[in-house]
């Protein structure tokens, strides 16, 4: 079996969908392609493509298909990047070509491009830069090697140093991932989870959710350092996480399959199993031949210490037709021999365990990883079948194996395997001296693991704290940021208004001016009767005068008019950016929420935190669609209402199509004043709909109609479910979701009726009430 078949998705981590300095991270690659369809040619499209490319680079898993993909991108965006002269997208298009180059198995090249592209980043002084470009050297070494590990792990700590400089969060997160699995595989436990603490907080913080291989991480190494208890614990929140945005793919097999380990090492092969064929469904889905006939030999040993060994049998018999190597018929006739011994068919395990014994002569001696595991199966298999002296050889094979390549089960496994073997022999003291050094190692490893559990106690008060002064540092950066707009609002104003007050100014004077001269001319009129035709030249050219003043007033009128229009956009784009913080707020709200509930046992709660959640998106959807909007402070209802009601779908039905959902909305713009209350009440209608309208596996429709007729909007949401109680009154009725309905219409001067008509009708009627724009205009 290929020992690292399972942690292939953490090498691809390293290299997410991220761009600098934007959100490009939060999109997927499909959202991504489209947004690059509909760009400019510009350096915006230039990060798109880094962030498509880097994608490409993640779900590869050594696909030479995917991998060529990631190629051609990689020159794309290098050749824009040079035409725009951009260095971002040159370094990024290199970096991604240097990582395509070791994937194809081309080390040569990628160490040559990557050199190239850390002395672009240096000359250019672009510490980002030169953090991707270490991050490309990094990647040419082994983590298999100790000394090459040393050497990729400096690297990415240069890489993280710079990142955290830049202050460039989501591929300081990315590097973090990595850096704690390289701190895991030097033996610095502590210091594995106390990053992969700060990349979670950090993902959190950007909005980043896909973090089910965090968790994964954090459980692997607390399964190792025997902590059992949070293995479990950050295995389940890996699987809470993956199904939360959706993810099916290979990673959630690898965490399936992690926490049925740990089910293992705690003995408890039921719930193991429940896991394993979780793990069996996926693996099988993708017909990855490694993922199978890793979990097909823990679902045969969970089936046979279940009593189940048919089922086991058949698994194993599949694995058996499924080996294409000397390494997986290692692993399928072990996992014959250690099943069948347990079994009691000695017999058929005999001849399993020659062809192991043959296989493991085919691979090099040196081969450790390979060889463990079949000496403990040979030894023990030996052992229940009373040929003490094979079982002594394979015993002191395991012994043999230089330390660093056995784990600490591994020992305690082989000293009780001494132990047993002496007992049987009679040789009472050997026996008592292996079972001591077995109860010294038990001992150990209990010490071991309090201080692993005090670590990470430790790390997670320290990280409460960091916590904490983040939400001090960004509430004062928000102080701030609010009395500098304030300010600068203000500075706004007074500049308007001295214009205003200069242009009123020049229009008092001009009249003054005007009526000054026609005063003249009446004068020169009087006295000068005579001189008729030089009089009328006079008024001539005190015409013209008056022509271009009046030009002059006309113009001044129109610089009047576009202060204002600047002054109107100033506004627009004040409550734009409220919004925008709002929604940010709103969001970091749902964030702790969810974090609270991961914490927590009793499903009521849970529930009550989801339905807080949806209560708190239904808020965040409107100021999201006020930001996006042209119209500062109108919702449009269409919009609106059709994504809260695909979050709501998504949040409690996960995305089942079993609840068909009908609308028929007419093109509405409400004021934000109403669109927040009847928000709300649609919220709590539709959830009510969604949990108890259609028990167990009951399908069937809901129907959300809104009407809008001489300025009364009528809002309707129906369902053909199970209708309502035999004994509801709307008068008795005292759940939160029926007082927040009943509540809301009546702060919007409505009505409100639910009736049971083959299913629940709820009709919410209210008068529109007009924006102060359109007030305005009228």
């Amino acid at each position: 079996m290929k020992n690292l078949c399972l942690l292939a998705f953490l090498l691809f981590t390293t290299y997410p969908a991220l761009a600098q300095m934007n959100d490009l991270y939060k999109f997927s690659e499909l959202e991504l392609k489209k947004k690059l369809a509909e760009s400019q040619d510009d350096t915006g499209r230039v990060r798109i493509q880094v962030g498509i490319g880097r994608s490409m680079l993640y779900r590869s898993g050594g696909m030479p298909k995917t991998i060529d993909s990631a190629m051609l991108m990689g020159v794309e965006i290098e050749n824009d990047s040079r035409r725009l002269n951009y260095n971002y997208g040159i370094i990024n298009g290199m970096v991604i070509r240097t990582l395509c180059f070791y994937r194809q198995g081309q080390k040569t090249r990628g160490i040559q491009l990557a050199k190239q592209t850390l002395i672009l980043a240096r000359s250019v002084r672009d510490n980002n830069g030169i953090a991707e470009a270490y991050i490309g050297i990094a990647d040419q070494y082994s983590m298999n090697i100790p000394s090459e590990l040393k050497i990729k792990k400096r690297y990415y700590e240069h890489a993280t140093d710079l990142f955290r400089k830049e202050a460039n969060l989501p591929r300081l997160a990315a590097t973090l991932e990595m850096d704690g699995e390289l701190c895991y595989l030097s033996g610095e436990k502590a210091q594995a989870v106390k990053l992969l603490t700060e990349a979670l907080n950090i993902n959190k913080s950007i909005g980043k959710r896909t973090v089910q291989g965090i968790y994964w991480m954090i459980a692997r190494t607390s399964n190792n350092m025997g902590d059992y208890t949070d293995g479990v614990k950050y295995s389940l929140l890996a699987i809470r996480t993956a199904e939360a945005v959706g993810d099916s793919t290979l990673k959630l097999c690898s965490i399936y399959h992690n926490l049925a380990t740990t089910y293992i090492n705690l003995n408890d092969y039921r719930q193991a199993l429940v896991y394993s064929l979780k793990a069996l469904q996926i693996a099988r889905r993708f017909k990855d031949v490694d993922y199978i006939l890793t979990v097909e030999m823990a679902a045969a040993m969970e089936y046979t210490h279940l009593g189940q060994f048919q089922k086991s049998l058949s698994l194993m018999e599949e694995m058996e037709r499924s080996a294409v190597d000397i390494t997986d018929s290692i692993a399928v006739a072990g996992s014959f021999v250690n099943n069948l011994t347990r079994a009691k068919q000695f017999k058929k395990a005999g001849l399993y365990a020659k062809k192991l014994t043959y296989y493991l002569s085919k691979i090099s001696i040196d081969n450790y990883n390979q060889r463990l595991v079949p000496y403990n199966f040979l030894a023990n298999h030996y052992m229940r079948t009373g040929q003490l002296d094979k079982a002594d050889h394979y015993i002191n094979l395991h012994r043999s194996v230089p330390p660093d390549y056995r784990t600490p089960i591994g020992r305690r496994a082989i000293e009780i395997a001494q132990y047993k073997l002496d007992s049987i022999r009679g040789n009472l003291a050997s026996a008592f001296k292996h079972y001591q050094i077995c109860q010294r190692m038990i001992d150990s490893g209990l010490n071991v693991t309090k201080a692993y559990q005090m670590s990470l106690l430790q790390i997670e008060n320290d990280t409460e704290k960091k916590n904490q002064e983040i939400d001090v540092l960004n509430k004062k950066s928000l102080i701030k940021d609010n009395d500098l707009k304030r300010n600068l609002l203000i500075q706004k104003v007074i500049i308007a208004g001295t214009l205003m007050l200069a242009i009123i100014t020049a229009l008092i004077y001009s009249r003054y001016r005007l009526k000054q001269r026609s005063n003249t001319l009446l004068m020169q009129q009087k006295s000068e009767i005579d001189q008729q035709n030089i009089e009328l030249q006079f008024l001539v050219n005190d015409k013209n005068e008056l022509i271009v003043d009046k030009d002059v007033l006309l113009k001044e009128k129109d610089g009047l008019l576009l202060d204002k229009d600047v002054l109107l956009k100033d506004k627009d784009l004040l409550i734009k950016e409220v919004n925008h913080r709002v929604k940010n707020n709103l969001q970091i709200v749902m964030s702790l929420l969810q974090s609270q509930s991961g914490y927590l046992k009793d499903k009521q709660a849970q529930e009550a935190i989801l339905e807080g959640q949806n209560r708190v998106q239904c808020i965040a959807l409107i100021h999201d669609q006020l930001f996006r909007s042209d119209h500062a402070t109108e919702v449009d209802l269409p919009a609106y209402i059709g994504e809260l009601v695909d979050c709501l779908n998504y949040s409690i039905n996960k995305g089942s199509h079993k609840v068909e959902i009908g609308f028929d909305i007419d093109p509405i713009m409400l004021d934000v004043s109403q669109a927040i209350p009847m928000g709300i009440i649609l919220n709590e209608a539709v959830t009510n709909a969604l949990k108890y309208a259609f028990p167990g596996e009951r399908t069937g429709k809901i129907w959300i109609s809104v009407k809008e007729c001489r300025q009364i909007i009528t809002i309707r949401i129906s369902d053909n479910g199970a209708g309502l109680p035999s004994n509801f009154t709307l008068e008795k009725v005292n759940s939160l979701g029926m007082t927040l309905i009943k509540g809301l219409a009546g702060q919007l001067d409505g009505t409100f009726e639910i009736i049971d008509n083959n299913g629940v009708n709820i009709t919410i009627e209210f008068p529109m009430s007009i924006p102060e724009a359109a007030l305005a205009v009228a």
